[in-house]
C-alpha cells in the first residue's frame, strides 16, 4: 500500500469514526446540558460546535484509535460476548471523558458550577454512551464499507443489504441526530419563552384585580 494510498484510509476511517461518535450522542449531551446542567442554548450549542471540531481535527481519532489499541490489549474482538464489549466500552469512554469533557464547558462559557456538573454527568453518561459509540463505529464502518462488523447483535437483514442502501441508512442516522438536536433546542427555547412572558401575565392578572 502506498504512502497516499494510506493516508486515504487513514482519512477515511477518521471521518466515518467521528461521525460514528457524533451521531448517537449529541442529542444526549444536548438534552443533558439544557435540561439538567441548567447551560443556555448558546452555551450547549456552542460547546457542541467545539466538541465537534475537536472531534474532526483529531480528537475522534484518538478516541476510535484508543478504542482499537484497547480492545486488542484486552483481546476483544466481534466475536467477543456482547456483554464483555459493553463493559469495556463503558470503561474505556468514562476514562476519556474525565480527561476530555471539563476543559471544553470551561472554554465555552460555562461557569464553575454548571462545568463541575455537566462533567459530572458527562462523565456518568459515559457508561451508558460508551457502548452506543463503540457500537456505532463498528456498524458505521460496516455501512460505509470501510470494515465488515461479524457483531452478534448486528442484524443480518441490515448487513446484507447492498452498498449504495447502506450509505443511504448511514446519511439517514446523521440527519436524524441532526433533527433530533433541533427539536431539543425547539423545545427548550419555548420554555425559555414561556418563563418570560411567565412575569408579563402575572403583572396583567393583578392589574385586572386591582
Amino acid at each position: 500500500m502506498g504512502l497516499t494510498s494510506k493516508l486515504n484510509d487513514i482519512l477515511k476511517y477518521h471521518l466515518v469514526d467521528t461521525t460514528a461518535i457524533l451521531v448517537p450522542t449529541n442529542p444526549i449531551f444536548s438534552a443533558m446540558e439544557v435540561g439538567i446542567s441548567g447551560m443556555s442554548d448558546k452555551v450547549s450549542i456552542d460547546s457542541r460546535l467545539t466538541v465537534a471540531a475537536l472531534s474532526y481535527g483529531g480528537l475522534g481519532w484518538v478516541y476510535s484509535k484508543g478504542r482499537d489499541l484497547s480492545r486488542k490489549i484486552f483481546g476483544i474482538n466481534d466475536q467477543t460476548r456482547e456483554r464483555i464489549q459493553t463493559l469495556h466500552d463503558s470503561a474505556y469512554t468514562l476514562a476519556f471523558n474525565l480527561v476530555a469533557i471539563p476543559p471544553i464547558y470551561l472554554s465555552m462559557g460555562a461557569d464553575l458550577k454548571q462545568a463541575s456538573i455537566g462533567s459530572f454527568f458527562a462523565v456518568a453518561l459515559g457508561l451508558a454512551t460508551g457502548p452506543v459509540m463503540g457500537y456505532s463505529i463498528d456498524v458505521a464502518r460496516d455501512l460505509t464499507g470501510l470494515k465488515e462488523s461479524n457483531r452478534k447483535s448486528y442484524p443480518n437483514i441490515v448487513k446484507r443489504q447492498k452498498s449504495y442502501v447502506k450509505k443511504c441508512l448511514a446519511g439517514l442516522l446523521a440527519a436524524g441526530s441532526i433533527l433530533a438536536m433541533a427539536g431539543i433546542y425547539g423545545l427548550t427555547k419555548d420554555k425559555i419563552q414561556e418563563r418570560h412572558n411567565q412575569p408579563s401575565i402575572n403583572q396583567t392578572i393583578e392589574n385586572k384585580v386591582k
